[in-house]
């Protein structure tokens, strides 16, 4: 029997568990856990090492799927997976949020990651969430991904759908696997598939209850934030600490600042204050808005920033 292997990956919220068991015909294995950290805006479980599952493509050919976790702070399971488990794999399947406030920072972001295990095989880029936000689209993916300097394909799938993530794997494998039934293998899934039609469930769907400030305190460490609009203007904070608030909203302006008579230095996203026996203070900004944060300075700066990105992407506040 040929066997086949395909790597889906992507941000917290994009799919990956969820489309992985569209397919699978076992009961697949995951390792979901209570969320603990800024994701829980967007889902109360999240994956922290892996899901598997084995579609059977026909009686001679069987492809093992397999999903990492999404966030950075997981990174050795990536690192582990691509140079055990996936090694040999036909391809990578990058799963896109189409509700983040920029999609191709995502993009962007695992291309550089994932880099050298691409060289050699296929890169899809499946976009999710169109349905409840539907720019960008087609168009506008396809040429920026070129003015990125990538040329591949961008599929727009809903990961609840079996036929719909099907679509992804005969664009990965159709060229190689031509005795294949595609339309036949469509309508098993359906057929097998728990949740029909209209009435599914997305398991993915944001958690509309969950404030920004409340999830950003869900992340273990982090004792307190500050949100700002676009005219710095505080829109909420807690903050106990006074002399803290205050520093972290002339952080924020001195970001300003600097971007304006400083402008060899760029764009600035982010600014850390950390010291010796004390609570690290961040600003994170944007054009519409800036995130402040109060963490034990026993915390990572890189889980700090990973938690303040995944919060600025998914606000709408």
């Amino acid at each position: 029997m040929a066997e086949y292997k395909v790597l889906f990956t992507g941000s917290v919220c994009s799919g990956k568990t969820t489309a992985i068991k569209s397919l699978s015909d076992i009961e697949t294995v995951d390792t979901d856990t209570s969320v603990s950290d800024s994701a829980i805006r967007r889902k109360r479980k999240t994956t922290i090492a892996m899901d598997y599952g084995i579609l059977d493509l026909n009686d001679e050919s069987r492809l093992h799927l397999y999903g990492t976790p999404g966030q950075e702070r997981f990174k050795f399971m990536w690192e582990l997976m691509m140079s055990d488990l996936v090694h040999d794999a036909e391809g990578l399947v990058l799963l896109v949020d189409n509700t983040r406030s920029d999609p191709f920072k995502d993009i962007q972001f695992y291309i550089d990651e994932f880099r050298d295990f691409i060289v050699r095989r296929r890169l899809i880029i499946a976009v999710t969430h169109s349905d409840e936000q539907s720019f960008p689209d087609h168009h506008f993916y396809m040429n920026r991904i070129k003015e990125m300097g990538l040329f591949t394909t961008v599929l727009f799938i809903d990961a609840r759908d079996p036929s719909s993530v099907l679509e992804v794997i005969q664009e990965l494998l159709g060229q190689r696997e031509k005795d294949i039934d595609w339309d036949d293998l469509g309508k098993r899934l359906e057929v097998n598939s728990t949740m029909p039609g209209a009435d599914k469930k997305d398991e993915i769907a944001q958690e509309d209850d969950v404030s920004l400030m409340d999830a950003a305190l869900n992340t273990r460490g982090i004792v307190g934030a500050i949100h700002l609009d676009d005219q710095r203007n505080i829109l909420s904070s807690q903050i106990e600490n006074a002399h803290n608030r205050e520093i972290l909203r002339a952080m924020v302006n001195l970001v300003s600042a600097l971007e304006k008579k400083a402008g060899f230095l760029g764009h600035i996203d982010d600014l850390i204050l950390c010291g010796k026996g004390q609570e690290t203070l961040s600003v994170f900004v944007d054009d519409e808005q800036a995130l402040g944060l109060c963490s034990d300075r026993e915390l990572s700066i890189n889980v700090v920033k990973q938690q303040a990105a995944d919060l600025l992407q998914w606000s709408k506040e």
